[in-house]
């Protein structure tokens, strides 16, 4: 046989933080394979951080390690003061995600316009790995666990702010993985993306939001809210704008509308109504 015939079967493959990824810890899965849209394995379904790390013979350099996460993901000036809050990695550039001149789009609030944009927004159910979740914060929560009794404990919870105070209580909270802020961010990519993509009504609400900055405004979260005085890093919105990008580069023509208008507070002037339900208070964080 020619040697140049010779198939070579790699035994590793880099996540999304350059660090080499073989076999699955978990389960038969012989070599990780990330995602289109979620650095989680395609093959079986779980995070990088699951799958063996190998050394890298052609790299002579530490691997493994966290990278430091200080980006805003709002425009940057130069009277703004850097940030570094606890979070995850992976963040996008949201300077390639909006037009700084238009006016953001904030919100927050129930019965607010763009309350579907949150975490807490219930009727839009979707699938992932295989089962039904209520809203992206039974997902999000959920994934804080790698044990399959306490990640379906979340999922049943009723509202969204159940699964919040779930991970929050104690006798939970000290199962926390360990390498939650190495994943959480694409944890909540892969719950935005389902949630989107799962309805048609909703994605179209954020293809038609373009080219607005979304800033998740609220005084509560810093990480994932803008801080209530935009000195936070609105990840939530960053995250929302990059699948909006992401969504935008494969719409059909005729789904590229033009977005609602907008008073001077970034509210929409005319919009649709919310179910009458209390107004969450703090963020998933």
């Amino acid at each position: 046989m020619d040697p140049m015939d010779v198939q070579i079967t790699p035994s590793f493959v880099k996540d999304t933080q350059g660090v080499p990824r073989g076999q699955c810890k978990q389960c038969s899965c012989d070599l990780y394979t990330p995602g289109q849209y979620s650095s989680r394995c395609e093959q079986c379904k779980h995070p990088p951080t699951e799958h063996q790390h190998v050394m890298d013979p052609s790299e002579n350099s530490q691997v493994g390690q966290q990278p430091a996460f200080s980006m805003s993901p709002q425009p940057q000036h130069s009277d703004s003061a850097s940030h570094s809050e606890e979070g995850g990695t992976g963040a996008p550039n949201s300077n390639q995600l909006f037009d700084p001149k238009e006016r953001p789009i904030n919100f927050y609030n129930r019965h607010e316009p763009y309350y579907e944009f949150t975490n807490f927004a219930e009727g839009y159910p979707f699938e992932l790995l295989g089962v039904q979740w209520l809203t992206s914060e039974h997902y999000f929560q959920a994934m804080k666990f790698t044990d399959s009794t306490l990640q379906e404990k979340v999922r049943r919870l009723a509202a969204p702010r159940e699964a919040f105070q779930f991970t929050r209580e104690p006798q939970y909270s000290q199962y926390v993985r360990r390498d939650w802020a190495y994943v959480k961010m694409d944890e909540m990519r892969s719950a935005l993306f389902a949630k989107f993509s799962s309805h048609e009504k909703l994605k179209q609400l954020l293809l038609d939001s373009y080219p607005h900055q979304l800033v998740e405004h609220t005084s509560n979260d810093r990480f994932w809210g803008d801080g209530g005085d935009g000195t936070g890093q609105n990840m939530l919105g960053a995250l929302l704008m990059e699948l909006r990008l992401q969504l935008l580069q494969t719409a059909k023509p005729s789904d590229a509308s033009s977005v609602t208008q907008l008073d001077n507070s970034g509210s929409c002037l005319s919009f649709h109504e919310h179910t009458d339900e209390k107004e969450h208070l703090l963020d998933m964080i």
